[in-house]
């Protein structure tokens, strides 16, 4: 069975990218990980769809960034759509740049050289995460799906929130 948020977020005529809906889906408990054997999971439409707003909502609730659909993952669809602002944040997020989908490739192998989308994606291959990157990394993976709710409680400046939120 789809799950109410799977079905909206994998039928663009009824979804259009209103971060919003995706918002309102989230908090009133739409899994996340809903998966659609045809489409993946949601945050593997939106990336399709080219929805940047809501790949930040799911991804800032906990979706998982290297979830696969035929070893394809949102960074593949982003990738393919030549979203550099995607490509960036879901690598922010944690997202494998080294990922092979059924055909064996690598997301840089659905961009055009030396376009943005290369050369951002060839520089997060060559080029370690930084100590704060890392950080981010650990302090999400900690949380979890509840990282938007317990940062709201913690007693730490706005800036390192939004920060660790990606605001």
């Amino acid at each position: 069975m789809i799950s109410s948020f799977s079905f909206i977020l994998t039928f663009p005529c009824h979804f259009s990218g209103n971060s919003n809906c995706v918002k309102l889906l989230i908090a009133t408990g739409a899994h996340l990980e809903a998966y659609d054997l045809y489409y993946g999971t949601p945050l593997h439409v939106a990336c399709a769809n080219q929805h940047t707003r809501c790949v930040k909502e799911l991804l800032n609730a906990g979706a998982k960034v290297n979830a696969a659909r035929l070893h394809e993952t949102p960074l593949h669809h982003a990738a393919k759509n030549t979203q550099v602002e995607m490509v960036k944040m879901l690598v922010e997020f944690g997202a494998n740049v080294y990922a092979r989908d059924q055909h064996n490739r690598r997301p840089v192998d659905y961009t055009a050289p030396g376009s943005p989308s290369a050369t951002c994606l060839r520089f997060y291959e060559t080029t370690p995460m930084t100590l704060q990157q890392l950080s981010r990394l650990a302090v999400r993976k900690t949380l979890g799906t509840r990282a938007l709710e317990v940062m709201g409680q913690l007693h730490v400046p706005k800036l390192i929130t939004c920060y660790l939120c990606y605001q």
